[in-house]
């Protein structure tokens, strides 16, 4: 759902949290917020309507000067490269977006069709800071993370920050592009053993192997998978284990960021069997689902 949103999807959201009565804004962690390569972020509707409260990190100067100039009262963004706490080579690339601590795999470039884009330019040394030394940033809901391979060493070192978080979205990468960056199962691995699962995909860009041809196939049709995003929520098996507040945040979040009513009603039925809410909460969500997405 997220920047996705119809007026109509605004107003189911809006009135679900004044229904939910959460006790404070759902705090955010984003890494790798760079708005001159993402554009707006899955989490964007609910900042605009003040119901979150984002904390970023952006080393690179220009898109944190981009950040800050439009950033709201309820924005931090701070100038670390997080990672594991020791100092790195960051290898910039013609595209920023290919921009990471770990060199290109110039295979993966040629057999993608990528070589443009990733090739280097230049490098510069960084120091990076693990996330849980970093007193500026509170223990956050919900963790957006993109760093081009470096996901996997972050979360490592921010396992007291994300100790409450009910669910994050990373890139997740399903051919290797640069040599040396963990692979999928490690990162998943890594997400596994913080307490969360694997719920769904949210994207995944595919490549045409027949470049000579792509003109003439549908991009659906294209074969080979690069990378994507992916959503993982705290392990719903140990669901009565959850407050009340992370009951609610997963049923917002499952509403504005994933766009998934199954999450949003899933957890407002157990708030209901605890006497949370009543019965007309649900009522009234389902009141605000459009039509063509209901049976």
């Amino acid at each position: 759902m997220g920047t996705d949103m119809t007026p109509a999807d605004v107003h189911r959201m809006n009135t679900l949290i004044a229904d939910l009565r959460p006790k404070e804004r759902l705090r955010v962690l984003d890494i790798g917020a760079n708005p001159l390569i993402e554009g707006d972020v899955s989490y964007k509707p609910l900042l605009d309507h003040g119901h979150a409260e984002v904390f970023g990190f952006e080393p690179q100067e220009d898109a944190l000067a981009a950040l800050n100039d439009r950033k709201s009262a309820h924005e931090t963004y701070l100038p670390h490269a997080l990672g594991d706490g020791t100092s790195k080579t960051l290898h910039l690339n013609q595209q920023g977006g290919f921009t990471s601590i770990f060199p290109a795999d110039e295979d993966s470039a040629r057999y993608l069709g990528f070589v443009k884009g990733m090739t280097e330019k230049g490098t510069i040394k960084i120091k990076t800071r693990k996330l849980d030394s970093l007193k500026e940033v509170p223990t956050v809901d919900f963790l957006k993370i993109d760093v081009q391979g470096s996901e996997k060493a972050i979360l490592e070192h921010g396992k007291q920050k994300l100790s409450n978080a009910i669910a994050l979205q990373t890139e997740v990468r399903m051919f290797p592009l640069y040599r040396g960056e963990p692979r999928y199962g490690e990162l998943e691995a890594e997400i596994v053993a913080q307490g969360f699962e694997f719920l769904r995909f949210a994207s995944m860009k595919h490549v045409s192997l027949a470049r000579r041809h792509r003109g003439r196939i549908r991009r659906h049709d294209f074969a080979q998978a690069v990378d994507g995003d992916a959503f993982f929520v705290r392990d719903l098996r140990i669901v009565d284990s959850f407050t009340d507040e992370q009951l609610k945040k997963l049923a917002i979040i499952g509403d504005a960021i994933m766009g998934l009513f199954d999450v949003t009603l899933y957890a407002l039925d157990i708030l209901v069997e605890r006497s949370v809410i009543t019965e007309d909460v649900i009522n009234r969500y389902f009141d605000n689902i459009p039509k063509q997405r209901l049976r």
